[in-house]
C-alpha cells in the first residue's frame, strides 16, 4: 500500500506566490512529490507525461479558468479518475455548484491563511484515492484470477469429456466386436460352403448365385452401417443441428443390441419421432451411458428376465430398467464427479456426471433419476 505522503500532487495557479505558499504548506506536512505550473495548458501537457494523484487548481485564471480546466480533464478517460481540489475566493452557492458540476472533488477557500483546512482536505482526498486505487487493483486482480480459473475449469471439463469419450470407446469397440461376430461367421460359413456348392453344381445355378450375393451384400451392408454409427458417435459436434431423436436413439441401441443379447437383456423402444436442435453426437454419448449403466446394473444384480425400456415423448426421453433401483443413501450422489458404485478399475465415476453436464450445460435440458417399481428411471427432459 502506498504511503499518502508519496502522493504526486500537481499545483495549477497563474501566480507564482500562490504556488510557493501551497507547496511550502504541503512540504512542511511531509508531501515530497509536488509539481507546479502557471496555466491550464501547461497542466494538460504535464498530465500527458506524468502520473498524478491529485490536482489543486486555481479558479480564477486567464484564458482557461479552473472550471473549464476541470471539465476538460474529467472528460479525458486517461485523467478522469484524478481528484481535483479547486482553490477559490468565491464561495457562494452558485460558484461552488459549478465547481462540483465540473467534476471537482472538493474546494479550498482563498486566501489560504492557514494550512489546517488545506491539509485536511488533501489528506482525505488522497486517502480516498489510494483506497479506491487499491480496491480497483484488487478487483482487477480478482477478475484476472476468476478468468484464469474459468479457463482452467473449461480445460478440465474438456479433459474430463475426452476421458469419458475414451472410456466409452472401449465400450463401443466391444459393441462392434459383438455386432460383427455373427455376420463375420455367416460370411465365413458361406465362403467355406462354396466348395460343397461347387461339387453340388450350384455355382452354375443363376438363382443360387444371385441369392448368395444378395445375402452377403446385406450382411456387409449391416457391418458398414455399424461403422457409420461408430463414426457418427465419435464425431465432435461444434454446432447444434436439428436431429431426429428417435432415429438417433435407435442408432445407439443398434450398436448395443448384440452385446445386450449376450446377457439376454430385452431392450424395447417406443414412442413417436420428434426433432430437437442440439449436439447430436453428445446426445448419443448420453444415451450410451444410460443404457450401459442399466446393462451393468442388470448383470451385476443377476436379474431374471432383464429389461430396458426406452420411451419417447415430445421433448422427453425416459430409460427404465428392472435392476432393483438405486439405493436411497447414494441416489443423491450418482451425478457427482468420480462417484462410482462399480468395482475398482471397472468405472471412472464420470459417465453420469458428464451426461448431466452435456444435457444441462450444453443442450439446455434436464437429466434426472427416480426409482420405480423394481428399477430405476432416468429422464432427459428438453421442455
Amino acid at each position: 500500500m502506498r504511503y499518502i505522503y508519496e502522493a504526486k500532487i500537481l499545483l495549477v495557479d497563474d501566480k507564482q506566490d500562490n504556488l510557493d505558499l501551497i507547496e511550502d504548506m504541503l512540504n512542511d506536512d511531509g508531501y515530497i512529490n509536488i509539481a507546479s505550473v502557471l496555466c491550464a495548458k501547461d497542466a494538460y501537457k504535464y498530465l500527458q507525461k506524468h502520473d498524478v494523484d491529485l490536482i489543486i487548481l486555481d479558479l480564477m485564471m486567464p484564458n482557461i479558468n479552473g472550471i473549464e480546466a476541470c471539465k476538460y480533464i474529467k472528460e479525458k478517460s486517461s485523467y478522469s479518475n484524478i481528484p481535483i481540489i479547486i482553490a477559490t475566493a468565491k464561495t457562494d452557492l452558485v460558484t461552488l455548484r459549478e465547481c462540483f458540476e465540473s467534476g471537482a472533488s472538493d474546494y479550498v477557500r482563498k486566501p489560504i491563511v492557514n494550512d489546517i483546512e488545506l491539509l485536511a482536505r488533501v489528506k482525505n482526498i488522497i486517502t480516498s484515492k489510494f483506497n479506491m486505487d487499491r480496491y480497483y487493483n484488487l478487483n482487477k486482480e480478482l477478475d484476472k484470477k476468476i478468468k484464469l480459473a474459468l479457463l482452467e475449469n473449461i480445460k478440465q471439463l474438456e479433459i474430463l469429456q475426452r476421458q469419458s469419450k475414451m472410456a466409452q470407446m472401449g465400450e463401443m469397440i466391444g459393441a462392434i466386436a459383438h455386432q460383427w461376430r455373427q455376420p463375420l461367421t455367416a460370411i465365413s460359413t458361406s465362403i467355406q460352403n462354396l466348395k460343397y456348392d461347387f461339387k453340388d453344381g450350384n455355382l452354375n445355378n443363376e438363382v443360387f448365385i444371385k441369392d448368395f450375393i444378395e445375402k452377403n451384400k446385406e450382411t456387409i451392408k449391416f457391418m458398414s452401417k455399424t461403422i457409420d454409427d461408430f463414426r457418427s458417435f465419435f464425431r465432435i459436434d461444434k454446432e447444434k443441428i436439428d436431429f431426429n431423436v428417435k432415429e438417433t436413439t435407435q442408432s445407439v441401441i443398434d450398436m448395443q443390441l448384440a452385446q445386450l443379447k449376450t446377457y439376454d437383456i430385452n431392450l424395447t423402444i417406443s414412442g413417436d419421432k420428434f426433432i430437437y436442435n442440439g449436439l447430436q453426437s453428445e446426445y448419443q454419448q448420453v444415451i450410451l451411458n444410460l443404457i450401459n449403466n442399466a446393462k451393468d446394473a442388470l448383470v451385476k444384480n443377476n436379474i431374471n428376465n432383464p429389461i430396458i425400456n426406452v420411451k419417447l415423448e415430445v421433448n422427453k426421453i425416459i430409460i427404465e430398467d428392472n435392476a432393483g433401483g438405486i439405493p436411497i443413501k447414494i441416489k443423491d450422489r450418482i451425478f457427482e464427479p468420480y462417484f462410482t458404485t462399480k468395482e475398482q478399475g471397472a468405472g471412472t465415476g464420470m459417465g453420469l456426471y458428464m451426461s448431466k453436464m452435456i444435457i444441462e450445460d450444453n443442450m439446455g435440458g434436464k437429466l434426472s433419476v427416480k426409482n420405480i417399481d423394481n428399477g430405476a428411471s432416468f429422464c432427459i427432459d428438453f421442455n
